[in-house]
C-alpha cells in the first residue's frame, strides 16, 4: 500500500553495529594502556626486590668476614643469582666511626631497568675490634 512504512526486520543496522565497534574497539585501547602500565610497575617492583636481594646479601657478606671490608665495587659472583634478567653492581663504602674499631658501612646495589637506573643503598655499623 502507497504510503505504508514496510515493517522492520529484527536485527542490527549496519550504523548500530559500527558503533558497537567502535566503543569496543575504544575499550580494548584503554584496557591495554593499563595492562602496559601495569606491567612495567611489577618489572619495577621484582627488580627492586632483586636490589634489595643483593645489597642484603653484601651486607652479611662483609659482616661475617666473607667479604673484605673495604671500599669499592663488589662482584657478587655465585652468591647471588637475580630472579629478573637484570644486571646488578654492588659497592660497598666503609667510613671509621670515632669510636675505634667501629665503622660505618653503606652498601648500594645498582641496575638499569628499561631507561631508569635503579639504586638501592642500606647503611649500618660494624665493630671490629
Amino acid at each position: 500500500m502507497p504510503g505504508v512504512a514496510p515493517e522492520r526486520e529484527g536485527g542490527y543496522s549496519l550504523v548500530e553495529a559500527i558503533a558497537a565497534l567502535t566503543i569496543f574497539g575504544f575499550a580494548i585501547v584503554v584496557a591495554a594502556g593499563f595492562l602496559d602500565a601495569h606491567m612495567s610497575a611489577a618489572r619495577r617492583l621484582e627488580a627492586r626486590a632483586d636490589l634489595v636481594r643483593a645489597a642484603e646479601t653484601l651486607l652479611e657478606g662483609v659482616r661475617g668476614g666473607m667479604t673484605p671490608m673495604t671500599s669499592g665495587a663488589v662482584d657478587l659472583g655465585d652468591e647471588f643469582e637475580p630472579f629478573t634478567a637484570i644486571r646488578v653492581r654492588t659497592a660497598v663504602f666503609v667510613t671509621e666511626r670515632p669510636l675505634p674499631g667501629l665503622y660505618e658501612l653503606r652498601v648500594e646495589a645498582r641496575a638499569m631497568v628499561r631507561t631508569e637506573e635503579m639504586v638501592v643503598s642500606i647503611t649500618t655499623q660494624v665493630w671490629r675490634p
